[in-house]
């Protein structure tokens, strides 16, 4: 810590004299340094007080470095090790998913800044890699079943639960291939190894190219500004190049957000309603009525289910990550943690699943375990979330209705919400968005419905 000392002068001037101490690590010697500095007449106490903490700490900072010629090591580093290390350190800080995307994130930077040193990067490198991914397209292979394969299983007389077993893959990505959707061409390899099947026989390879969306890119942008700004507080490097201060704003492709409109949302939870299968029917509602994650559904538990109150409580997230298999993690930022109100017709339904639960509990017995989540394997695991999806899918295809995501209902549910006029805090607050901006710039364009809607009942009024 350094040791300040306050003095007036002849002039009625303010001056501080610092003097930090530090060990020079090749003599075992400890070794001070000094310096004065003026307190400027136009700064008030309190910004003085903070200007000469911030002088003190820049003094002893560089005071220490000099001394034991760190800085020389330190500037070899090159920005790809430097970005792997600052990986590492914040592992065990972040969600795994953070981690995983952040890997990923510095692949890409690998290709483009090479061993380049840290020191050496400038705003033209940045803003470069940027318009390089903008500009970019990538390829997306996908393996297409061609195909029968819930009728051969049935032929063959062998069980999903065996065939999804004994390949290791997921009830989730096998009904993905059997609805027609793609899925990676190493898991239809897989299914095919476990069941001895052709892999060319049974599946079509397609390739999508398509440029990054928005979205990817300021992803991309983040991890590099927040890497720099790490560097910059080690004093590796004395500008953060990725800041808005040096990089024009992101352009870039947008993916289309596909919802279901008002009639549409209707026809489905009235199709719900009358569908025989409990689980389907109660997870997609609740997709429907309260606008969840579907981590977030696949992570509910009867605890926090409030039937008194009618409240639902989100807690954590369930999620299905590639080398890792499904975790169970805190929501997806602070304010994902949060209690909602629930509509009283879900309360209805929920009290019709939870006897139906309660016996399917007593028929499964301890092949159940003491698990306490609303969807659960048959025996006590936690469901893939991309199984969610699936369901809702196959009962979207049954229904009449559009094929659209299980994200695209949580995006329906806040849609309505806004339409039907609930103000953005509240909206903001049960999407359980980090702050009200969030769903404001996202859902700016549904919102100019209900600006025409304010100016015809104004118009009503004064006619």
């Amino acid at each position: 810590m350094a040791c300040v000392r306050k003095k007036k002068l002849n002039d009625g001037s303010i001056s501080y004299r610092i003097q930090v101490k530090a060990k020079d690590l090749r003599t075992g010697q400890f070794v001070a340094k000094s310096m004065c500095w003026r307190k400027p007449n136009d700064l008030t106490e309190i910004q003085a007080k903070k200007e000469l903490q911030r002088v003190c700490l820049d003094f002893e900072d560089k005071f220490k470095k000099q001394l034991n010629g760190m800085l020389a090591v330190d500037n070899d580093i090159t920005f790809i090790d430097y970005a792997n290390k600052w990986l590492e350190k914040i592992k065990n800080t972040r969600s795994l998913n953070y981690y995983i995307k952040g890997k990923d994130n510095i692949r890409k930077f690998d290709a483009y800044f090479g061993n380049i040193k840290l020191n050496q990067i400038t705003p033209i490198m940045v803003q470069g890699f940027l318009d390089e991914m903008m500009a970019k397209k990538y390829e997306q292979r996908y393996a297409i079943l061609k195909r029968d394969l819930t009728q051969y299983l049935k032929s063959h007389c062998i069980k999903l639960v065996d065939a999804t077993r004994n390949s290791g893959i997921s009830r989730s990505i096998y009904y993905s291939a059997t609805v027609g959707n793609g899925i990676r061409i190493d898991s239809a390899k897989t299914i095919c190894s476990a069941l001895n099947l052709n892999f060319d026989e049974w599946f079509d390879v397609k390739v999508i190219s398509r440029p990054y969306a928005k979205e990817t890119i300021l992803k991309l942008k983040r991890t590099l500004a927040t890497i720099l700004a790490d560097a910059k507080r080690q004093r590796l490097v004395e500008h953060n190049f990725a800041s808005r201060d040096y990089i024009a704003p992101i352009q870039g492709h947008k993916k289309e957000v596909k919802i279901l409109n008002d009639k549409e949302a209707k026809q489905l939870a009235g199709y719900l309603d009358n569908l025989d299968n409990p689980r389907w029917k109660i997870a997609l509602l609740i997709a429907l009525f309260m606008g969840i994650r579907r981590g977030e559904l696949a992570g509910l538990e009867w605890k926090d289910i409030d039937f008194e109150n009618k409240t639902m409580t989100i807690a954590r997230s369930v999620q299905d990550i590639v080398g890792f298999g499904i975790i169970t993690k805190e929501p997806k930022t602070e304010n994902s943690k949060r209690t909602i109100s629930m509509p009283d017709k879900l309360i209805e339904y929920l009290h019709e699943y939870e006897t139906w639960w309660q016996n399917q509990k007593r028929y499964l017995g301890d092949r159940l375990g003491d698990t306490d989540r609303l969807f659960c394997t048959e025996d006590g695991k936690d469901i893939c979330p991309g199984l969610l999806r699936v369901w809702l899918q196959k009962s979207l295809a049954r229904a009449g209705l559009p094929i659209v995501t299980l994200h695209s209902l949580r995006h329906t549910n806040i849609t309505l919400q806004l339409m039907a006029g609930v103000d953005m805090k509240t909206v903001s607050a049960r999407a359980g968005h980090s702050k009200a901006s969030t769903t404001s710039d996202f859902y700016s364009h549904f919102l100019k419905n209900s600006d025409i809607h304010a100016s015809e009942v104004i118009n009503k009024i004064f006619e």
